[in-house]
């Protein structure tokens, strides 16, 4: 249920290209998801280290800043780490101004940081008084923290559209998105320096100035990485919109059914792109889980192009992959799974079909 939850919010937010509507929507679809009665988001001023008000469900429209440190939100925002109060009126870092001013009774508080890619600050997520009286769980907080990394993924979308809609100039407008577009694929290598038995490199170059390729790589565990390699069937700012919701629904769905089957994901992803496709775009995708402890690689094809194996010794593998067809085309379609094996000193190459 809550990965469909989260599915159902990628759709209603990637309807939305208007900042503060999209801003709006956002904390209405987190209190809906949470199971909340009130939701707040907070984003960080990085030029004054400091929080505000963008959208508060109950209260006035005047910003409210929040200096990192001070209350919740900013000792949240401070420590990058998830605060849950089954008593907010105990804990001495609450402020209850904002209920004296609205009439509303705060019991509960969960709230999590929102964090790019990068580990930066974007903002801070407070949700307050779960109905029925419960308390945030655990499994609440893993939930909104969830939630979050697609809230991370849908600002920065945002941030590329309102970049794109509001300047005058086009080039100008495309190197912008094009920035942003890197920003949102990993960049940092080593990827995992606290991980020696691996190393991974990647490189993004669009034909034009933003496109529809993609790459993402995590770490489902600590035994456990998952990895994607991604073309979507179009250049341009619209691609890379398309490219954007693709990557997000992935790691969602990886995130959420881990462990799982990459089949499984790919068919959730499938099945998301199909609905929500009046662009009649789709994207070709090549995908994984590789387990570190044994060098075993399960994947699936979405139409891709078959990836290489350079063994220890320079020998150069063509993969004979079991093929499959482009996301987007048929809902129902039933992805397979291949495996490759990996032996220390092995690299395993996939690109795209525009490398030269």
């Amino acid at each position: 249920r809550k990965l469909e939850v989260l599915l159902e919010m990628a759709q209603v937010l990637g309807q939305e290209i208007h900042l503060d509507r999209m801003l709006a929507l956002m904390v209405s679809e987190v209190t809906r998801a949470m199971g909340a009665e009130r939701s707040s988001l907070f984003l960080y001023d990085k030029a004054k280290n400091e929080l505000y008000t963008k959208v508060a469900e109950g209260m006035q429209t005047e910003e409210i800043r929040v200096p990192l440190g001070i209350g919740i939100a900013g000792a949240t925002a401070a420590t990058r780490q998830s605060i849950n109060i089954r008593d907010a009126y105990s804990d001495s870092r609450f402020d209850s101004s904002s209920d004296k001013h609205s009439g509303f009774v705060t019991r509960s508080m969960l709230s999590t940081p929102i964090l790019n890619k990068k580990n930066q600050l974007i903002g801070v997520v407070q949700v307050l008084n779960k109905r029925r009286g419960e308390e945030f769980s655990d499994e609440d907080e893993a939930f909104l923290r969830a939630i979050c990394t697609h809230l991370a993924l849908t600002l920065e979308r945002a941030e590329l559209v309102e970049s794109y809609v509001q300047s005058q100039k086009l080039q100008q407008s495309l190197r912008l998105a094009h920035d942003i577009q890197m920003g949102l694929v990993p960049q940092r290598f080593p990827a995992f320096p606290d991980k020696p038995e691996i190393d991974i490199y990647a490189t993004l170059k669009p034909a034009l100035d933003v496109g529809g390729d993609l790459y993402d790589y995590f770490l489902l565990d600590q035994d456990h990485l998952c990895f994607v390699v991604g073309d979507v069937s179009d250049k341009g700012v619209h691609a890379a919109l398309f490219m954007a919701m693709t990557r997000s629904a992935f790691k969602i769905s990886a995130m959420a059914q881990h462990p799982s089957w990459i089949t499984s994901i790919f068919s959730v992803v499938n099945r998301f792109l199909c609905e929500n496709n009046e662009s009649q775009m789709f994207v070709t995708m090549l995908g994984g889980i590789l387990d570190l402890r044994t060098g075993r690689i399960q994947y699936t094809d979405g139409g891709h192009e078959p990836p290489f194996v350079v063994r220890r010794g320079g020998k150069v593998e063509m993969v004979q992959k079991k093929g499959g067809v482009a996301l987007a085309f048929l809902e129902d379609y039933p992805f397979t799974a291949g495996e490759i094996q990996l032996e220390p000193g092995d690299a395993l190459v996939l690109y795209t079909d525009g490398v030269n």
